[in-house]
């Protein structure tokens, strides 16, 4: 096959499954432009360690193109604002348009916090290790004021939220100067599972933290934060981790109805236009999903197969998600979520950090000397650290202790 036959595969969104996506496309046979705004990639579902200080920046990023030129082909750093469906094209923000033969969407979601009056200009979000690090830093420097009061408020507790409120706790235990305030919109803190807003509450009882459930933020000031219920909280620091709504630009595409996802079929693929292919967060499959990493890169290595299966005139394979549990932390304890129970263990702390390392790592697997003396250094950097919590836990005997939570 001459270059010039290869079939035009542009990529909106190199994270988790556009990556997928590309490294499984061969350039023998494909001409793949794999279209981001951010130079990075970077590994968000771990960005909350920076505030412990248990991860460092640079242990959670990849260059982006440095990963997609391994793979033969073309990183962009750019934006997409429009997908032209009828001429089978996209224009960027520079007013440049590129065509395609297939399109595949693998855009993350957009934050509520534009959505609150007040919240963009004074709450700090986490949406990437650049917002983690500001965090923490914030966070650091509150610390060290000398304050009669130093009050937090930590918006949203759901999975994000908690992993939070988790590693603020891992780092500050010990000298505790905060007033922390944590404000969730639902009733119950993780209500799919019994018993486990209680044990949460347990792990931080001598704690000053005030759980606000029931409550929406209205508006967020300087330093305030104003609740639906009219009670005013004072916030020298404001962390936003509530809610994300699906990216605009599906809907403007006609892909999806307003503020939702992209239906796709059992193959990925667009119900819209065939050759459209989505996954990950963009992708609304016909039975429900976890936004999770675990579902995007297999979701991503699928498109490439079936893009290949499509150049050969052969049937598509369907998407089978695996009984694949979630990963939680909070602090010193591992959460296996289960869709009929869950599990809780400091132990399970370790098997989330081997999966981040496997997969982490295997994104880029050193070929320089320099990029050896790296993973060697992120691997001493977090055997030091299980080290840690294992002589912690084992002394006071919680290390192999798990509870069992049965889904509502």
């Amino acid at each position: 096959m001459t270059l010039a036959s290869r079939k035009h595969i542009l990529i909106i969104g190199g994270n988790f499954a556009g990556l997928s996506t590309a490294r499984a496309l061969s350039s023998k046979y494909f001409d793949v432009t794999v279209i981001d705004p951010s130079t990075d990639f970077e590994w968000l579902p771990h960005i909350h360690e920076l505030i412990s200080r248990h991860k460092k920046a640079d242990q959670l990023r990849h260059n982006r193109q440095l990963l997609i030129e391994r793979a033969g082909h073309t990183f962009l750093q750019e934006t997409v604002t429009v997908i032209d469906k009828t001429q089978q094209r996209v224009q960027l923000s520079s007013g440049q348009w590129l065509a395609y033969d297939d399109l595949v969407i693998t855009i993350g979601n957009m934050s509520l916090i534009d959505k609150i009056k007040g919240a963009r200009q004074y709450a700090l979000p986490f949406g990437s290790v650049n917002e983690a690090e500001r965090a923490a830093l914030q966070l650091q420097r509150l610390d060290s004021l000398s304050l009669p009061e130093r009050p937090v408020v930590l918006v949203g507790a759901s999975i994000e939220g908690l992993e939070v409120l988790g590693e603020i706790i891992r780092r500050y235990r010990r000298q505790w100067r905060f007033q922390l305030h944590v404000i969730e919109a639902q009733e119950t803190i993780m209500p799919q599972f019994q018993g486990m807003s209680d044990y949460l509450k347990e792990l931080s009882r001598e704690l000053n933290i005030q759980w606000h459930t029931g409550r929406q933020v209205k508006e967020v000031t300087k330093d305030s934060v104003i609740l639906d219920n009219g009670d005013i909280l004072s916030s020298r620091v404001t962390l936003w981790c509530a809610g994300a709504i699906p990216h605009p630009l599906l809907s403007e595409a006609g892909l999806a109805p307003e503020r939702q996802y992209a239906p796709v079929n059992a193959n990925l693929q667009s119900l819209v236009d065939e050759h459209i292919w989505l996954a990950g967060d963009a992708a609304a499959f016909p039975t429900s999903l976890e936004k999770q990493a675990y579902h995007a890169l297999p979701m991503g290595a699928l498109i490439a197969k079936n893009l290949n299966r499509a150049r050969q005139k052969r049937d598509l394979n369907n998407f089978k998600p695996l009984p694949i549990p979630s990963l939680m932390s909070f602090g010193d304890v591992g959460f296996l979520l289960f869709k009929s129970h869950a599990l809780a263990s400091p132990s399970l702390i370790a098997a989330k950090e081997g999966v981040f390392q496997a997969n982490f790592n295997l994104l880029k697997l050193p070929r320089q000397v320099s990029e050896w003396h790296d993973l060697k250094d992120s691997l001493t950097f977090s055997a030091i650290n299980m080290g840690k919590l294992a002589k912690s836990t084992w002394i006071d005997g919680k290390l192999l202790h798990t509870r069992h939570f049965q889904a509502r």
